[in-house]
């Protein structure tokens, strides 16, 4: 890895500190692959400049290193997709190693990020009263998902609007795990196989999962003006190779018919008056709205 550069960062407050002056902080964590300095550079800046101080940085497993995936979880159909990408279970085991910390350590939460995000000006607040709000939850997502979602009545945890997310989401660039919830996810992925976001952001009866309402971090891809966009977050390492994003098993034929049925009873449900009663409880239905600063 390149030596870092050790430049002075200008805080949200307008004091001037040395990011290599700085201890990361215990409770915040992110993943970013070796081979990409650049952006270990550009979301440590980042973080620091919102208020946040330095995330502890987690180095991310890597499909493409010989022997990183030959001690995982995954067995192929033991989850919701039949076969993984290698880059797929890389994603995952990274995750799930910072789950394993977070247990370890006794952390009573922890927020987890990609090393593509663009965090609001509000994103401190927000992730610094949910580290301290972590017993009324086991996961808040705080950052965009492009797709239509269902949400329930808006609820407060610890100054904090959130909703209760519904159904399945995409994008785990950012989410904040209590300790219960660190604990449940480990438990139940001792074997996988299922996308990250599936995994994680599937409801369930005893799962309290909620999304911060508004989103206040947002993957650098997904904003609307594209020339905003850092030149090393354009790109992704970790999916434009194509030894390790190929070869992709989709199971037998009763696997994905399986698999088809329960979404479409999912859907059918919903549409069987199931959305009409959570708009009447004060639901939501729709994309989740950004804080002011973020454009999508």
């Amino acid at each position: 890895m390149t030596q870092r550069q050790q430049g002075h960062v200008a805080t949200e407050e307008g004091s001037n500190v040395r990011e290599d002056q700085l201890e990361p902080r215990a409770d915040i964590f992110y993943i970013n692959l070796d081979r990409v300095p650049e952006r270990r550079e550009f979301i440590e800046s980042h973080f620091v400049e919102r208020g946040l101080g330095l995330p502890t940085r987690l180095s991310a497993t890597d499909a493409a290193e010989p022997g990183a995936l030959d001690h995982t979880g995954y067995v192929p159909g033991t989850g919701g997709r039949w076969g993984l990408k290698l880059s797929e279970i890389a994603c995952f085991e990274s995750h799930r190693r910072i789950w394993e910390i977070a247990v370890d350590r006794d952390l009573k939460a922890v927020a987890i990020f990609e090393d593509d995000l663009r965090l609001s000006r509000h994103a401190a607040d927000v992730i610094d009263n949910l580290l301290a709000g972590a017993e009324d939850y086991d996961l808040v997502k705080i950052d965009y998902c492009p797709k239509i979602n269902r949400f329930g009545p808006e609820v407060d945890i610890n100054g904090v609007v959130v909703r209760p997310l519904l159904t399945m989401a995409s994008s785990a660039g950012g989410y904040i795990l209590s300790k219960n919830g660190a604990e449940r996810l480990l438990a139940r992925s001792a074997q996988f196989s299922d996308h990250l976001d599936d995994f994680i952001f599937t409801p369930g009866s005893e799962w309290r999962m909620f999304q911060c309402f508004p989103a206040v971090a947002i993957q650098f891809v997904l904003q609307r003006d594209a020339e905003d966009i850092p030149e090393v977050l354009k790109t992704s390492e970790r999916t434009q190779a194509s030894a390790i994003n190929s070869g992709l098993d989709k199971g037998p034929l009763w696997f994905r018919l399986r698999r088809e049925l329960l979404a479409a009873r999912r859907k059918l449900e919903w549409r069987l008056g199931g959305e009409k009663k959570l708009l009447e409880q004060g639901g939501f239905v729709g994309h989740i709205p950004c804080a002011d600063d973020l454009d999508v």
